[in-house]
């Protein structure tokens, strides 16, 4: 499964940011805050990063030396140049705001219910795979019980997977209700982000659900 993005905390702003575990291990603080910059438009000379509690001050260090791991979240300080001199905000721009903390309200929702959840379907049904589809269980005494236990973890999967899966697309239909003006770009990019997201989701879930009916059909034919 892909592993769960870094949260950035900024404010009441919260942002997803894909990192794969090596990547934690190649990554620098100092390149991580130029990703900060770019989603953020805060300067990096203006923004502390922090993480457990702590300010991470070596840019030279890399995010796995200072303990930062998937799914972890990161709070960064600092302000964009002028904005305590910046224009008054806008009608538009209020409706704007407020569609996109909307968007990242059902993304984030999504992530705090889903991603343990899925983390433990697509163990268990490789597991289930490892465990009673890999090989032909011969028949014995044992061969009765071994089915019982085979089918209650068949349903267990099934219905964790029904779950998910139901939860998910209530998650993007509730997406693709967020209506968007054609001049909205900010917003409109964050809604098609938020898709791609859970759409990924799905498409893993999925993936290992067939792996399961692909491994029941080469049992069933051994």
């Amino acid at each position: 499964m892909t592993a769960p993005p870094l949260v950035l905390q900024w404010g009441r702003e919260r942002y997803l940011l894909k990192y794969e575990e090596n990547d934690l291990q190649d990554t620098t603080l100092g390149q991580f805050k130029e990703v900060c910059r770019e989603v953020t438009g805060v300067p990096v000379n203006s923004m502390k990063i922090i993480f457990s509690g702590a300010t991470l001050k070596e840019d030279n260090v890399t995010l796995g030396r200072y303990g930062v791991y998937t799914g972890a979240t990161m709070k960064m300080l600092g302000r964009k140049h002028g904005s305590e001199k910046s224009a008054p905000v806008t009608a538009e721009e209020r409706e704007e705001n407020a569609l996109i903390h909307k968007i990242d309200h059902i993304t984030n929702e999504a992530s705090d219910l889903l991603l343990s959840r899925m983390q433990a379907y697509l163990a268990d049904a490789q597991l289930f795979i490892d465990q009673f589809l890999s090989t032909v269980h011969e028949n014995s005494e044992h061969g009765e019980a071994m089915a019982e236990i085979r089918a209650a973890e068949k349903k267990k999967l099934h219905d964790s997977y029904l779950f998910i899966n139901e939860t998910l697309m209530q998650s993007l239909l509730k997406v693709d209700c967020v209506e968007c003006p054609p001049e909205a770009d900010k917003a409109r990019q964050r809604r098609r982000q938020a898709v791609r997201l859970l759409q990924s989701w799905m498409d893993q879930m999925d993936r290992k659900r067939d792996a399961v009916k692909e491994a029941e059909a080469k049992l069933g034919n051994a």
